[in-house]
């Protein structure tokens, strides 16, 4: 076998497995070990959600925009979060944060659980 051959399949073999990690790790959680969380505000542009990951680790999100109001949730896709979560929330126009607490079931049936920060003040 020849040294390019043989270099090619370990490149492939490297790919695959890598991509088999990658693709498992947040996918396997999915309403069982941790949610994913979305937030509406009253009041703030943006929040960022920290708390006990499905890892048992603190996370937060990084800052995303929560336009809208009342019926107008968003989130950040692949952070999982259980147990108390603390969101803070931004208004960019005076810079004031608010911040408030969610509980986050481990697992539900469904991957998202909906925070209501426009009744909490946010």
């Amino acid at each position: 076998m020849s040294f390019v051959r043989t270099g090619a399949m370990a490149a492939t073999t490297l790919a695959i497995a890598g991509a088999t990690l990658l693709g498992s790790t947040t996918a396997s959680y999915a309403g069982t070990n941790g949610q994913q969380v979305k937030v509406n505000t009253r009041y703030s542009d943006e929040v960022k959600v920290c708390g006990t990951n499905h890892r048992g680790e603190y996370k937060c999100t990084p800052w995303f925009d929560t336009p809208g109001g009342r019926n107008d949730y968003h989130g950040k896709s692949g952070y999982w979060f259980k147990g108390k979560m603390t969101i803070t929330g931004i208004q960019s126009e005076t810079g004031k944060k608010r911040t408030m607490k969610c509980s986050v079931p481990k697992s539900q049936s469904a991957n998202w659980t909906y925070c209501n920060g426009y009744a909490g003040g946010l």
